[in-house]
């Protein structure tokens, strides 16, 4: 009898084991990539279908599902019968496709309204999944910081389009009325301190304001300026604010202006960075140590 019991027990764990393992071999990790959104469609095609088709084909075991983080720019395509999931609806389309470990990335460069609104989302339905990780916006820390100028360094000295030894660079983001706002300022001191002198920030829709780079222009002879799009979709914004406003403003002061016409986006390096930040969190999902 004791025999018998013992079989009985270890035939039992070796069940249990081969169905462990089954549920294992089962499981699916799912990728959300959250995008602010563009209604500009040639802006659209070269960044986020872009990285959206790289992400798809370097993690062909995955289910790649996008989302819009603006209700505006969905509603706007809506009405050209463009359909883009919100959060909370691609959320849903995951857990549809049977994914039972998460990992979402966003392409937004600061850590503002819009990723705590997309930390919410994920909040609510983190119990759904057995492995969760939201990995951090592109620009979070001094490093990040770095490798971004890097990268912009290296984007603006590739393009003959513009004269980059002999130019004052002034990179252009969007700007916030969060907090996060704080991290345009953070990388202009950081191009000070690396020595890039010639190197200044400015905001469309935030601190420092045109009128700030103008003050730091003026401390230089050099009336070469290259205006940078420090937006990860330039589209819109470069069309109206950088082409237009900012490089007419510095133009009446008598600057030769320059506009490196592209996104972050647009840049393989950047997507490169994307894709290595994915890789990295499904490794922790998969062996269960996501945040």
């Amino acid at each position: 009898m004791k025999r018998r019991n013992i079989l009985t027990v270890v035939f039992s764990l070796l069940c249990a084991a081969t169905i462990m393992a089954q549920n294992v071999e089962n499981e699916k990790t799912g990728i959300l990539l959250v995008h602010y959104g563009t209604s500009n469609d040639k802006s659209r095609a070269q960044t986020i279908d872009k990285l959206n088709t790289r992400v798809t084909d370097t993690f062909p075991d995955c289910a790649v599902v996008e989302a819009y983080s603006a209700p505006s720019v969905i509603k706007m395509l809506a009405k050209r019968g463009i359909k883009k999931l919100n959060v909370s609806q691609a959320l849903d389309s995951l857990k549809a496709l049977g994914c039972n470990k998460l990992v979402v990335q966003s392409t937004m460069l600061l850590d503002g309204v819009m990723t705590e609104m997309l930390r919410k989302e994920v909040g609510k339905v983190k119990n759904d999944f057995r492995a969760v990780s939201v990995v951090r916006p592109l620009l979070y820390s001094v490093d990040d910081c770095q490798t971004m100028i890097e990268m912009l360094n290296k984007s603006i000295l590739e393009d003959k389009s513009v004269v980059a030894k002999s130019s004052q660079v002034v990179l252009v983001g969007h700007g916030s009325d969060s907090p996060a706002n704080a991290m345009y300022c953070q990388i202009d001191y950081l191009l000070k301190a690396e020595g890039k002198s010639s190197w200044h920030v400015g905001t469309i829709e935030g601190f420092p304001t045109i009128e700030n780079v103008e003050q730091q222009l003026r401390n230089s002879k050099n009336k070469n300026v290259i205006l940078v799009p420090l937006l990860y979709i330039a589209g819109n914004h470069q069309k109206d604010d950088i082409d237009g406003v900012w490089k007419t403003q510095l133009q009446t002061k008598g600057y030769h202006v320059d506009v490196l016409g592209k996104g972050l986006g647009e840049m393989t390096e950047i997507q490169d960075m994307i894709i290595a930040k994915i890789d990295a969190q499904i490794k922790a999902v998969n062996s269960e140590k996501a945040e």
